[in-house]
């Protein structure tokens, strides 16, 4: 049997070490951006459009996919009870980097905002575009400190959406229960920069470090590797 390895996005940048800073909070509602909620089997990319290449293409019923390997941004809400741990899981844009480099001003441009649900965006005139070709950033409508601007930066390829210390905006694709496999192992290399990993193994024991440390599991520092609907691992990285 073949199985599908995917990475979101968003975990992409934990997945291979690099590490993010600072961005939205872990633990906050989503809130309504400007647009309206649209859900994703009546959505249809608008021609003209720049959209993320990750728009609406997944939902938390595809964890439950047993040929699919899954690793996603979450924070930890309510630890481990009954074998079973709850987490919010975020998403974060990313877009074709052929796409973001010919966008001029004029072009049209979409994106969720920090704290926006799963299918909630908006999309808006290019009113201004400054690229910084040093270090692969591009800032459009003067950047996120302003209403409807954005800040992308270059990485593995593809522009991902960037904020305060260089932390992807993410967006809730909701919260999800799902239960630990008998043999899910903890990688945790958290306790500072230079620190170790170390590797916990079994359910029992996986749940046990969790609850011990219940409030630092974070979208920030936590990665949730899935498949069918289990969490065969945990990953947590030092974050300042």
């Amino acid at each position: 049997m073949r199985l599908n390895k995917k990475i979101l996005p968003l975990t992409v940048l934990l997945a291979v070490g690099i590490a993010l800073t600072a961005c939205g909070s872990s633990g906050t509602a989503a809130s309504t951006p400007a647009s309206s909620a649209v859900p994703a089997s009546s959505h249809v990319a608008e021609e003209g459009v720049t959209e993320p290449i990750n728009m609406l293409t997944w939902t938390l019923d595809d964890l439950d996919d047993t040929q699919t390997i899954t690793f996603v941004s979450a924070a930890i809400t309510s630890g481990v009870q009954d074998g079973k741990l709850t987490a919010k899981v975020f998403s974060c844009d990313i877009y074709k980097k052929e796409e973001i480099e010919k966008l001029a001003v004029g072009d049209k441009i979409t994106f969720h905002e920090e704290g926006a649900a799963w299918n909630q965006f908006v999309t808006v005139a290019v009113e201004s575009i400054e690229k910084n070709d040093q270090y692969h950033l591009v800032t459009i409508n003067g950047g996120m400190e302003e209403q409807y601007g954005l800040d992308l930066k270059l990485e593995d390829d593809a522009y991902r959406t960037m904020t305060f210390d260089d932390y992807p905006v993410y967006y809730e694709m909701g919260e999800k229960t799902m239960p630990l496999a008998e043999d899910v192992v903890l990688k945790d290399s958290s306790a500072d920069p230079q620190a170790e990993e170390m590797e916990t193994a079994g359910a029992s024991a996986v749940a046990a470090a969790i609850n011990a440390d219940p409030d630092n599991w974070t979208v920030y520092n936590t990665t949730l590797v899935v498949q069918g609907g289990r969490v065969q691992e945990v990953r947590r990285i030092w974050v300042p």
